[in-house]
């Protein structure tokens, strides 16, 4: 490594820790062979050795390694630098990018925009992660009490709708039907209840131990916006732990409001990466996480009964790994191309169906949130419902949705192509929104 290189690192290091993520950070140093296995190995010996001989406890065992991660790098060989540059690239350390390269700040814009705004990175970011030490105090608003659940007098949840303010930037307004949609070739799922359309359940991590999430107050008045005009029921947890959340899910998968209505969408909003099996984790503001699997498993036609045959759509905006996007050259080309009743003559159904799992992102890979405004995903997909719901079903939405949030792009050229998974979403969902039968 050249010296100066070398000495930009040396003299950045306690900036470089506060700015980076010792586990992400590791992984991507021997995916990229920037560190051998052996100096790995070493590392974690050599810094428990410091932490043991230390007894002043000013430093973790983490953040010893963190300071003993940047000395190896050092050590190494002449693309050393270059290879750290590409790791904190793929990371989204923007700051850290930064402070080595002295680069201007990144943004994150959208390429369809004709006039794309400049803002710092306290506003907008290419990044799912943003510390709270990072951010002025004014970019770290206290969380309204209107989208917290409240509790009773023995400090349990309590179960109730949504009935605060809803004041979301960009107000998306739903167009409405002439008529109720359906479909003849697969059948289409009942979506015509005055009182009982849809129930939505927003859980939203806006302040976790990752980070601070800003922006993402936005989404959550945006879904409650639109989904409002669409006639759903809905319900918002805010910074709750995880026994908060199973239970409060829980109880609103087994209450009178899930047996009475025609569908059900669960919006849950944080950080999420792969832990140590490779299995997609998802974080709560307690600091702990679950497997996305376990979240799954709830919906279950055996678990949750009250859901039977009825559609059930999961919305994932969360990133599903480490990596970023970089995208591959070439052309894209596309092709374009009354309610049926089926009949079940033995009254058995799947163990798991009528699932819809809508997906930010691919698997491995990052999301992108607008620190003004939101994910990005959300955010198109509360514009899409709006402008399409009249008479596109569901599966069409989310891949508009799709289409759209994969144009978008990150001043480093990062992006995202969002997916989603089927299991047993055999007919169609139209909203119907303003056309209610009874």
């Amino acid at each position: 490594m050249d010296e100066k290189h070398r000495k930009v690192i040396k003299e950045n290091i306690n900036k470089l820790v506060q700015h980076t993520k010792f586990k992400n950070l590791i992984q991507a140093c021997k995916q990229e062979r920037l560190l051998s296995q052996q100096m790995v190995e070493n590392l974690y010996l050599d810094s428990k050795v410091l932490y043991e001989a230390a007894d002043d406890g000013v430093q973790t065992l983490e953040e010893i390694q963190h300071h003993k991660l940047f000395e190896k790098i050092t050590q190494r060989g002449p693309e050393a630098y270059h290879k750290l540059i590409k790791i904190l690239t793929y990371l989204d350390n923007v700051e850290a990018l930064q402070i080595l390269e002295r680069k201007k700040e990144f943004i994150a814009v959208g390429r369809r925009s004709s006039t794309p705004r400049n803002h710092s990175i306290t506003e907008m970011a290419a990044i799912d992660r943003i510390p709270i030490s990072m951010l002025p105090q004014n970019q770290t608003p206290d969380i309204p009490d209107s989208l917290r659940s409240r509790v009773d007098e023995n400090s349990q949840i309590i179960l109730e709708e949504y009935s605060g303010p809803v004041d979301p930037i960009e107000k998306y307004e739903v167009k409405k039907t002439d008529r109720i949609h359906t479909n003849d070739l697969t059948g289409t799922y009942k979506m015509q209840s005055k009182d009982n359309r849809g129930v939505l359940f927003i859980a939203n991590f806006i302040n976790t131990q990752t980070g601070y999430r800003n922006g993402a107050i936005n989404d959550s008045y945006a879904l409650i916006y639109v989904f409002k005009q669409l006639g759903f029921k809905i319900f918002v947890t805010t910074d709750s732990s995880q026994k908060e959340f199973f239970d409060l899910l829980e109880d609103l998968l087994h209450s009178e409001y899930t047996r009475k209505t025609e569908c059900f969408i669960l919006a849950l909003m944080s950080h999420g990466e792969l832990n140590g099996k490779d299995k997609e984790i998802v974080e709560f503001s307690d600091g702990s996480v679950a497997e996305v699997e376990d979240i799954r498993e709830r919906f279950s036609n055996e678990k949750c009964p009250n859901l039977k045959q009825k559609p059930k759509v999961l919305i994932f905006p969360f990133c599903r790994g480490y990596t970023s996007d970089s995208g591959v050259q070439g052309e894209l080309e596309t092709d374009s191309i009354n309610y049926t009743s089926m009949t079940n003559k033995d009254n058995l159904v799947a163990t798991m169906s009528d699932l819809l799992i809508c997906y930010a992102t691919s698997p491995g890979l990052k999301s992108h949130r607008d620190l003004t405004t939101g994910s990005w995903y959300i955010q198109e997909l509360c514009k899409v419902i709006a402008q399409h719901a009249h008479d596109t079903h569901f599966e069409d939405i989310i891949q508009i949705v799709q289409a759209q949030v994969g144009s978008y792009r990150t001043e480093n050229r990062r992006m995202q192509m969002g997916n989603s998974h089927n299991i047993g979403f055999n007919h169609k969902l139209f909203f119907n929104p303003g056309y209610p039968k009874d």
